[in-house]
């Protein structure tokens, strides 16, 4: 049971917490070790639990701000622990997203966006990886860095061998961007796909929600994109038939 993962739910929401549980049954490498309804057994439960992933409810009892919550107990915690915010109010995202913020679900949590918060955890899990063939993206010296506006308005400076991919995230209408250590970053509201592929001609795009780096790509399988390392687990990038005849051609031509 070593690579299981623990969670501490933490919610006065006595419902919303059974929804989440059951939610979590899907996921079979998952336990919830325990749930909290107050700040105090929150605080309780997780410095005993020590979990690998908290969801942490934002409206809390007592008018406690989950946010707040969380920046006073940060300094506790000695050990990685992701949190997923989740919460009926969407005015919330910009804060939670500053608190760095694994993800952030609206209720009712429903069993898609649990999932992609779920994938999300298992990409940016640290698991060793097999020897293989395929080799890592070696940066080129004359690679040229690239200066990214985030959701925050905030400016992030990175190397194009550090992206993997983009994802467009339909439900929130936001982009964000796959890091070769899976840290996802969520890019500002007017980022279009023409403003990624304009980035540099290694992205180039697969699907209406998705733009790679080709130079990460090692085969295309069944319409699937085959990454190389570290993206070589990454199942989700899928070739639609509209965008199909240019990926080929660039990926032969390369």
């Amino acid at each position: 049971m070593g690579d299981t993962t623990k969670i501490v739910i933490v919610d006065d929401d006595r419902p919303s917490v059974a929804v989440l549980e059951n939610g979590l049954k899907d996921f079979p490498d998952v336990r919830v070790v325990a749930t909290a309804h107050t700040c105090e057994e929150a605080r309780l439960a997780i410095l005993k639990h020590r979990p690998q992933l908290l969801f942490l409810d934002i409206e809390l009892p007592g008018g406690v701000n989950g946010l707040d919550f969380l920046s006073e107990l940060v300094p506790s915690v000695d050990w990685e622990m992701r949190t997923t915010f989740y919460t009926s109010y969407d005015k919330y995202l910009l804060q939670a997203l500053r608190l760095h913020a694994f993800d952030f679900l609206l209720k009712p949590v429903n069993s898609e966006d649990l999932h992609l918060a779920m994938n999300r955890y298992y990409l940016g899990r640290c698991n060793p990886r097999p020897a293989g063939m395929l080799v890592p993206v070696l940066p080129s010296p004359a690679e040229k860095p690239l200066m990214i506006t985030t959701v925050t308005n905030d400016k992030i400076v990175l190397r194009p061998h550090n992206i993997g991919y983009f994802r467009y995230m339909s439900e929130r209408k936001l982009w964000e961007v796959v890091l070769d250590d899976f840290r996802c970053t969520i890019l500002k509201h007017n980022t279009t796909a023409d403003l990624i592929l304009n980035y540099g001609p290694q992205f180039i795009q697969i699907h209406k929600t998705y733009i790679i780096n080709i130079n990460y790509l090692g085969m295309i399988k069944s319409n699937t994109c085959v990454m190389l390392p570290p993206f070589d687990r990454v199942v989700e990038l899928k070739v639609s038939k509209t965008y199909r005849r240019k990926l080929l051609d660039k990926f032969y031509n390369l």
